[in-house]
């Protein structure tokens, strides 16, 4: 079968590697539909960020089951990835935080993921989907409970909020938008993309903010009752504390992958306005997988949520190295978007 594999930092090779046999009970063999390369992936690829070499990446996918030997699935179930494998005895994980627990597996991190036509799967790691949401659209399940792992955190639909402010329009960021103006919140975005900001009014913002107007950005200081960050970069960092409304809560979802320094007067924003700072890592709770899972589900079925437009580059494993030199120059405006083995 074909896989894309990272062979060492900055390179990959399209190789024809041994299809997987099941062997375990409870394990399934699918053939995966699509997979989208994250955020995250950026750093494995290209700066040395990568667990081992040579390993097959990506963690956000769909597919389809082949063959099963698990009494949860049988063959032509359409099946969404849950890529963390915890330690279901940590302690942590007996409260539900999974994503806390010590020594996890991670599926396109820890050990290989998605860029491959067929790969074996514990039940444990699927999430069975309906008719109605077709695989192109499951592989968006992924990243979209990103978000949803955060706003349960919070209890957002249980606070006291009128006006949100969402930092970092990628696809985090754009998923984000369309789970809150579903919700009925007022959402201001903010990104350095007049691009991305377009699309963000176009999915619903109420405002959009270009990061680089000086004057713009502080018009909006002091207004926020809630301020998410999404994207991990190190310009949101400054501003998050400044946007926030005194008494404000700031939802960190994005990760940076830089050194941060701040000057003391941003950040005793966080005592003087008597801020709440939230973090957010991953996205799963008791019940395993998590509420989260079934309320993306929900969002699609019902569909608030758009994935079209937030696709920048649709390969497939014979042209994903054709948009290798324009993803490290960081030149594609979306998501790449890798059709493996399609709707078959």
């Amino acid at each position: 079968m074909k896989a894309i594999v990272l062979t060492e930092n900055n390179h990959i090779e399209l190789q024809d590697i041994k299809k997987p046999e099941l062997v375990n009970k409870g394990d399934v063999l699918i053939s995966v539909s699509y997979t989208g390369i994250c955020g995250s992936d950026y750093v494995r690829f290209f700066e040395n960020q990568a667990k081992y070499y040579p390993i097959i990446l990506t963690h956000e996918l769909s597919g389809v089951v082949q063959e099963s030997n698990s009494t949860q699935y049988k063959v032509g179930d359409k099946v969404a990835v849950v890529p963390l494998k915890p330690d279901f005895d940590d302690e942590q994980s007996k409260k539900g935080n999974y994503s806390l627990s010590s020594n996890y597996g991670f599926i396109g991190s820890r050990e290989d993921g998605g860029l491959r036509e067929y790969m074996i799967v514990s039940e444990k790691n699927l999430v069975k989907l309906p008719e109605t949401i077709d695989l192109k659209t499951a592989a968006f399940i992924e990243p979209l409970t990103v978000n949803l792992h955060g706003f349960k955190l919070l209890d957002l639909k249980h606070m006291n909020i009128h006006k949100i402010a969402l930092i970092g329009m990628g696809t985090i960021g754009l998923l984000a938008l369309q789970v809150l103006v579903s919700y009925g919140y007022d959402v201001t975005c903010f990104d350095i993309s007049d691009e991305k900001l377009k699309l963000s009014k176009e999915l619903g913002a109420k405002e959009v903010v270009n990061t680089k107007d000086a004057t713009l950005l502080e018009s909006n200081f002091n207004q926020f009752d809630l301020v998410v960050e999404t994207s991990g970069a190190n310009q949101s960092y400054y501003i998050v504390n400044k946007l926030a409304a005194k008494k404000g809560t700031i939802l960190y979802i994005g990760t940076p992958h830089n050194e941060l320094k701040f000057d003391f007067k941003t950040f005793e924003l966080i005592n003087r306005k008597e801020l709440t700072a939230k973090g957010s890592w991953m996205n799963y709770s008791a019940p395993w997988p998590g509420e989260e899972w079934k309320e993306a589900i929900r969002l699609f079925e019902e569909g608030a949520i758009k994935v079209d437009p937030l696709i920048g580059a649709n390969v497939t494993l014979d042209t994903f190295n054709s948009v290798f030199d324009d993803y490290r120059n960081r030149k594609i405006d979306g998501k790449i978007f890798v059709t493996v083995n399609g709707e078959n």
